[in-house]
Order: C-alpha cells, then structure tokens, then sequence
C-alpha cells in the first residue's frame, strides 16, 4: 500500500539556504519529493510545473513573505484546495492569527524537532486526500446519478402541476376521483423524492463520520432498544406500500443495540426493501433479529433472483446488479448504505446465497450496547 510520505510532493519555501537544505534532507529521509524555492516568488513560479500535494513555507521571507504567498495560493482555484502549512522562528500569537485567518492549515514554530514536522505533514496530508476523496465521490453522485433520481418524480410532479394550471384557465371542473388520483401520484412522486433526500443525506453524514474516524476520532454512537424503536412500524409501512404485507414474517427479539447515532431504522429497511423489490409477490420475506453472543443480528430472507458471489464481493454505494437484464428503480445506494452504517458502529453486513434464483439471507450484525 502506498504511503503518502511515498507519493507525495512538498514545495518547501525557506529564504535560508541552511534551514532549507536542513528541512529538505528531512523530509527526503521520509520518502517525499521536495521542491526548493528561496521565497515566494520564486514558489509562485514553480507551482505551475510542481503542482505540489503540500505547501511548507517561512512567513518572513524578501520579494514575497509567506503571507503574500498564501494569499496568491488560496485566491487561485487550481492551488486553492493545497494544504498550506506555515514555519516560522516567531511564535507570536498575532503571527499565528494572521496565518490562521489567511487560510493557513497549521504552524510550526521554529526551531522545531524532525519528528513534530513530519508528523504535522503527515496529518495534514491525510486530511486532503480524505477529504479530495469524499469531494471525488460526491461529484460523481450528483453528476451521474442524482439527476436521474430527482427528475423521474420531477417529472410526475410537474406533469399533474400543469395539467391542473390548464384545467383551472381552461375553467374545467375536476370530479373527486380526478383530485384523488392526482393526489395519489403528486404523494408518490413526493414521498420518492424525500427518499432520495434522506438517503443522500445519510450516506453524506456516513461518509464524514467515517473520515473523523479515520482521522483517530471517534464516530458518534448511540444506544437504541429494538422493540421500542421505529423500525418495526417502518417495515410493515413498507410491506404495505409493496402490497407484500401477507408476504412478510417479522420477529424481533427485544436488545439495546449500540448504532451510528443517526439512520437505524433506514439502515435495516434497505435490507427489507431489497427482498421485496427482488422477489416476486407472493414468496416469503422472513424477517427476524435475535441475540448472538456479544452482537445483536438483523436477518432478511427472501426467495427471489439471488446474486452471484461476484456481485456479492462487489457491495457498495452507488452500485447495481444485472440492470442490463433487470429492471431497477433507486439508485443502488441500498445494500452499500447498510454495509456502511453495520461498519461505522463496530458491526459488519453479510450475504449468503450465491445460486441464481434462490433467493438470498443478508445479515446486519450490530454490536450490543454494553452492561451496566
């Protein structure tokens, strides 16, 4: 696996011929590929050939201070987002501020021990390509699939919108089954579009959960008891709304379960929803939670087309399954939502049954809360 320290390039700007050879030799020992420049001008007309992965630069430099040269970084888009790192011999507070309020991402003060630098780039570092990897794929959600999702219910909205616009300058009367049937699909286009607003809005606060996590923060967690959750109402609703209420088994053991503090009952009804969008009406759905060991199991059964081991390895967000044969409506956000949510709190998602048309078991395991 490769290591920032590995793949990284560090434009260092140090008037000191001295502290600069210093500095350089240290980071090279690290493993990154440095590039010198004297003073900020000097930076201003490498960046275009360096496009460097981070910026260590002296405040007090002649030509162009370090200030100067931040201020140039941060007001150019391409540079903008370059994590900028300020050092400097003075550690006055009103320096610091300065640096902070230009836009500067950390100090380091002058003389300074190799470790504590090292570990300063290291962080910073890991925080850009964090955060260029949730911007990477979040670009890619609302350029490729967002727009789809919003403008097939869009489409319904609008549609009933100006055939009511007409009908009122046309000044047609509507019968009540019209305001009924009018009603029905301006509630069913709604209710789609709020659910890709809810699911959009967990995936993202997944996804900056997961980020602090990786950055030695812990994710927020809290504690739910099962049976007085909301989950049990949600999945009837869901049966009902799939006209598979008949088709549905549910049996849950009561348990306090310790869960990512925000989409517990989402997380569970994607598993519930995927058995019943894939298997035909009619075939069981069995539903049932129950204790084991130290964990607290979420188990969906149903009897439809199944997956193959491969789509089974492959998991995640934004991904679906044979479309080319299979006609889908979502936007394959289900099974990669749950995965993340089981991961973030210490649990894990597992599917079993890899024959095609056999249906398949998909188990959400979560960690029980912790005794008194």
């Amino acid at each position: 696996m490769t290591t920032p320290a590995q793949s990284s390039t560090i434009l260092l700007v140090e008037d000191d011929q001295l502290l600069r050879e210093i500095a350089a030799e240290t980071l090279r020992d690290a493993g990154y590929s440095v590039v010198t420049a004297s003073d900020g001008q000097e930076a201003l007309q490498l960046l275009p050939t360096v496009r460097p992965d981070l910026i260590l630069s002296d405040v007090r430099m002649p030509n162009c201070t370090g200030f100067e040269l931040l201020q140039r970084v941060r007001g150019d888009a391409v540079y903008n987002p370059t994590p900028f790192i300020f050092m400097s011999a003075k550690a006055e507070t009103a320096d610091q501020r300065q640096g902070m309020s230009l836009g500067a991402d950390d100090y380091v003060t002058k003389p300074y021990l190799p470790e504590d630098l090292l570990k300063t780039i290291e962080v910073r570092l890991a925080r850009s390509a964090l955060s260029n990897e949730l911007i990477s794929r979040q670009q890619r959600f609302l350029s490729r699939v967002l727009p789809h999702e919003l403008r097939t219910p869009l489409s319904g909205v609008v549609g009933y919108a100006d055939m009511l616009t007409e009908m009122g300058r046309a000044g047609e009367s509507i019968s009540a089954e019209e305001l009924v049937e009018f009603g029905s699909n301006l509630q069913r286009s709604g209710a789609r579009l709020m659910r890709v607003a809810d699911d959009f809005s967990l995936w993202s606060w997944l996804e900056i959960q997961y980020g602090l996590l990786r950055l030695g923060k812990p994710a927020a967690l809290t504690q739910i008891q099962v049976k007085q959750s909301e989950v049990e109402e949600k999945i009837w609703a869901a049966a009902n709304d799939c006209g598979r209420k008949r088709d549905v088994t549910l049996d849950l053991q009561p348990a306090i379960v310790t869960v990512p503090a925000e989409g517990f009952a989402r997380g569970v009804l994607h598993l519930v929803e995927n058995a019943m969008k894939f298997s035909l009406p009619a075939s069981p759905v069995h539903i049932t939670g129950f204790v084991q060991g130290s964990n607290y199991v979420f188990s969906v059964r149903d009897e439809g087309r199944g997956m193959t081991q491969s789509e089974i390895e492959r998991v995640g967000m934004l991904r679906q399954f044979a479309r080319e044969k299979f006609e889908q409506q979502g936007w394959g956000i289900g099974l990669g939502l749950a995965l993340s949510f089981a991961r973030l709190g210490g649990g894990d998602l597992s599917i079993t049954g890899n024959q095609p048309e056999a249906g398949i078991t998909v188990r959400m395991t979560l960690r029980l809360a912790a005794g008194p």
